[in-house]
């Protein structure tokens, strides 16, 4: 099927953590009379509420949500396993809509769901660069899934050694590699963008968020996870900081000093990522110009 005869749309609106995306993609879906995925590797955890900034009841309730708190902590779940799920709702939800929105800041997962989890570049530089991001952002696994997908045997290679596996993915990607699954066919076409704001701007909205967070009562959320900080779904920006808290390693205001900076840090590396992915188009946080802005498309 031919990208021009394509009738239904996945609007991709991404963007860096605090930027607005929850309130702005509510809107976006309810111009359109539509439901959202959410694509946020953190969020689909239960356990995990006023840490990642889950969306409220209320914002909940004004637009039919997939992807929020559906799995537990203790699941192994993955960018693979976000895809084959994305790509069994889509199926369903384009029987109901002609338009359904994606909002999110885990760049890897939309690729996976929207490109597959080969399709990484090719240029050294920029795969290194996203290799990277998606170990600080996703953990190990997310690592070994691409590294099983883009053949690296495990026998010559330490699956548990992050330096070594990123090597051989670049190597793998380097050339032609046949092992190397291609994206099927979509039957939908998509269009990526992401929400940017000034990085001042944006810096003190990821201070208040945290600051609002800790009087939401996020210590005390971080405190109950603490038995399972292993885990890689708790590998995370806020929990991390306050382990270390728990463990006596490092004092409260510390702390929350770490929480903001290593939050900022992670904002930073959401933004690398989808200007460099070059399908991704840079929108304010106006929605009556975004909105404008499709019809134009």
């Amino acid at each position: 099927m031919m990208a021009n005869q394509l009738t239904k749309h996945l609007i991709v609106i991404a963007g860096p953590t605090a930027v607005g995306k929850t309130a702005f993609a509510i809107k976006v879906a309810q111009h359109f009379g539509t439901e959202i995925i959410s694509c946020d590797s953190r969020q689909l955890y239960k356990e995990l509420k006023i840490g990642v900034a889950r969306p409220s009841r209320e914002e909940l309730a004004l637009v039919p949500h997939h992807f929020i708190a559906t799995h537990s902590i203790h699941y192994n779940y993955d960018a693979g396993s976000y895809a084959r799920d994305v790509d069994t709702k889509l199926k369903y939800l384009f029987t109901q809509h002609d338009t359904v929105i994606m909002t999110g800041g885990t760049g890897l997962y939309i690729k996976a769901a929207t490109e597959g989890l080969d399709a990484l570049p090719q240029q050294n530089e920029q795969l290194r660069l996203q290799l990277n991001f998606i170990l600080n952002s996703e953990g190990i696994e997310a690592l070994q899934a691409i590294a099983e997908g883009a053949g690296v045997p495990r026998d010559k290679v330490d699956y548990a050694n992050p330096q070594r596996l990123s090597r051989a993915i670049e190597i793998r990607q380097g050339g032609v590699d046949k092992s190397v699954k291609k994206p099927t066919e979509r039957s939908y076409k998509v269009s990526y963008y992401y929400i940017d704001k000034d990085r001042n701007q944006l810096y003190e909205r990821i201070n208040k968020r945290v600051d609002d967070m800790l009087k939401e009562g996020f210590e005390e959320e971080a405190r109950k996870l603490f038995a399972n900080k292993d885990l890689n779904a708790l590998n995370t920006v806020g929990y991390k900081e306050f382990f270390n808290y728990f463990n006596g390693d490092w004092t409260r205001d510390h702390t929350i000093d770490k929480m903001k900076q290593h939050t900022r840090n992670y904002a930073k590396r959401q933004l690398t990522w989808f200007r460099n992915q070059g399908n991704y188009t840079q929108i304010t946080s106006s929605v009556d110009d975004f909105l404008q802005l499709i019809e134009n498309a």
